[in-house]
């Protein structure tokens, strides 16, 4: 009994060595994924995501908008061509001298007509609200962009998680085989009990439908990850990428989020656009001054009657002067309401901005000590279990605590990394809340 528990005890040193955990799923699934980094994930969303595609047609419509505006100054060039016949010519004998022809019976006639305003003063700042509503859109597209990269992000490092899960499981089976093995060999050498035998079977199964539970949110997390990035298929990331978390005060992360977060300044800009387009509005109360010029061809043989020189040309200059007319008012009242809703708008968007910087932060900072925390409850887990296999293995111990510590531990091992995704998470929170780059993570990494 002596020699078959010393050799218990060794055969079961030998299992406590940790099993070598795969760097990835299997190799056979492996070849159904595109492997990226960080880096190429952001890139490649960045190029072919179809709803950040689309969001940027918002900004040529915007460049057209700029050119039609511009257009209204440029001079307009119309040219026509009139064919007239009649059913006959008109002629009339003068004295009883010859017949002369007032109206010929077939007439063609063409004119060229060039106009531009001189002096239009709400054309011109249409001009300027129009290239403002460009900054706008371009804004706008910029706020979708970086939601986007953040999101995917997200996704990056959620299926870095949910591959960290897999590995515990697999982690897990491999030392409940191992347990299984022993209380087989104690159970054979009327050592054991049947029941610890049994037990480690049903923890096996359970263990194996956790491993493809977690399986199933690593496809899901590669998938969404393919999404984002255009493709059809999944995509799988290669390895865990760290950032550098900002060195700065939380004072110092608001005024940064004030400065350069684009939700906040699409509401400068949107605030500058309606008061411009109120400016443009007062306009219509100044007069306007057109010039025309326009030439005439007669193209057949003139009537008799008309001068031989077939040529006419002359040029107008036209002065319009606004008197009254009461819609303008109608419309400076709504352009000074919408205003009025713009400036409230940034107001409310620059205090949201400082709130949620400083949630941020603080939901960070808590993930940092939730994370060490989780560390060290791992870590004491994991020896517990050990502790307990060993005096399983010797016989001073029972499965049912085996049991027991391997589940705390293994539950330890799943919180920690959770813990560690929330802590990516929240660090991802905070830099999106503080208006950076998302691309610029890259560069911010170990």
């Amino acid at each position: 009994m002596k020699y078959t528990c010393l050799a218990l005890v060794f055969l079961y040193s030998c299992l406590l060595q940790p099993a070598h955990a795969a760097e990835d799923t299997d190799s056979s699934r492996a070849q159904e994924f595109k492997q990226v980094d960080l880096a190429q994930a952001l890139e490649v969303a960045n190029e072919r995501n179809p709803s950040l595609q689309a969001a940027r047609t918002d900004i040529e419509k915007a460049q057209a908008k700029l050119k039609s505006s511009w257009a209204i100054l440029l001079p307009v060039a119309t040219g026509t061509l009139t064919f007239t016949h009649n059913d006959h010519h008109d002629s009339v004998a003068l004295g009883g001298g010859p017949e002369v022809i007032i109206r010929r019976q077939d007439d063609l006639r063409g004119n060229l007509m060039v106009t531009m305003p001189v002096i239009n003063a709400r054309a011109w700042l249409g001009v300027w609200a129009a290239r403002q509503g460009e900054k706008v859109s371009e804004l706008s597209v910029e706020n979708v962009r970086q939601t986007l990269l953040l999101t995917v992000a997200q996704t990056y490092f959620a299926a870095l998680s949910a591959r960290s899960l897999i590995e515990i499981s697999k982690n897990n089976i491999a030392a409940i085989e191992r347990h299984q093995a022993v209380a087989r060999l104690r159970y054979s050498h009327g050592t054991g009990k049947r029941v610890d035998v049994l037990r480690a079977e049903t923890e096996l199964i359970a263990a194996k439908e956790s491993l493809i539970s977690a399986q199933n949110a690593f496809d899901n997390s590669c998938d969404a990850l393919g999404t984002l990035m255009g493709y059809k298929t999944m995509v799988r990331p290669k390895q865990a990428q760290s950032m550098t978390p900002p060195s700065d005060s939380l004072s110092e992360l608001e005024a940064k989020a004030l400065d350069q977060r684009e939700d906040i300044k699409l509401q400068r800009a949107m605030t500058e656009m309606a008061e411009r387009q109120l400016t443009s509005s007062w306009m219509s109360f100044i007069p306007s001054l057109g010039l025309s010029w326009q030439l005439n061809q007669q193209l057949t043989d003139p009537s008799d009657f008309s001068d031989a020189d077939k040529s006419r040309w002359f040029y107008a200059l036209t002065l319009s002067v606004p008197i009254y007319d009461h819609t303008r008012y109608a419309e400076l009242d709504q352009l000074r309401a919408a205003v009025h809703r713009a400036e409230l708008d940034k107001d409310n968007a620059e205090l949201q901005a400082s709130l949620e910087v400083r949630q941020a932060y603080r939901q960070w900072k808590k993930t940092q000590v939730l994370v060490d925390s989780a560390r060290q409850k791992a870590k004491v887990a994991m020896e517990s279990l050990k502790l307990a296999e060993l005096a399983y293995a010797s016989g001073s111990g029972s499965s049912l605590e085996v049991t027991d510590a391997r589940r705390t531990s293994q539950q330890a091992q799943m919180d920690l990394a959770v813990r560690e995704l929330d802590f990516q998470l929240g660090l991802l929170e905070l830099f999106r809340k503080t208006g950076t780059d998302m691309m610029s993570l890259l560069e911010k990494g170990d």
